[in-house]
């Protein structure tokens, strides 16, 4: 009887989710912020929405945005606001980047 193997997949389809989800970040964040130089202030909301798909995706992205953060308090207290308003998972993603500590 012949014995068969089963090849493992390579974990690529990780990489190419990080990758996809740092690019769509990205993309997201840099429109955000392009669009708060407009007087409508709803890309707020987008420039958040980026940053949910790039705080997993990069522990860089994650450091980023705390020293940010710490730096720029109007920045910190619309985050919080917004982080408040979101789901609980959402709210997981975002509360990685608060400044004041983990007191939650």
């Amino acid at each position: 009887m012949d014995t068969i193997y089963i090849k493992k997949r390579p974990r690529m389809d990780k990489q190419m989710i990080r990758i996809f989800c740092t690019i769509l970040g990205s993309i997201l964040c840099l429109i955000g912020i392009i669009g708060m130089l407009t007087p409508i202030p709803f890309d707020i909301f987008v420039f958040v929405f980026g940053l949910l798909f790039l705080i997993p995706a990069s522990p860089r992205a994650t450091r980023t945005v705390r020293w940010v953060r710490s730096k720029i308090g109007l920045l910190d207290r619309v985050m919080t606001a917004i982080t408040k308003r979101l789901p609980v998972p959402y709210r997981r993603v975002l509360r990685r980047t608060e400044v004041n500590g983990l007191d939650w």
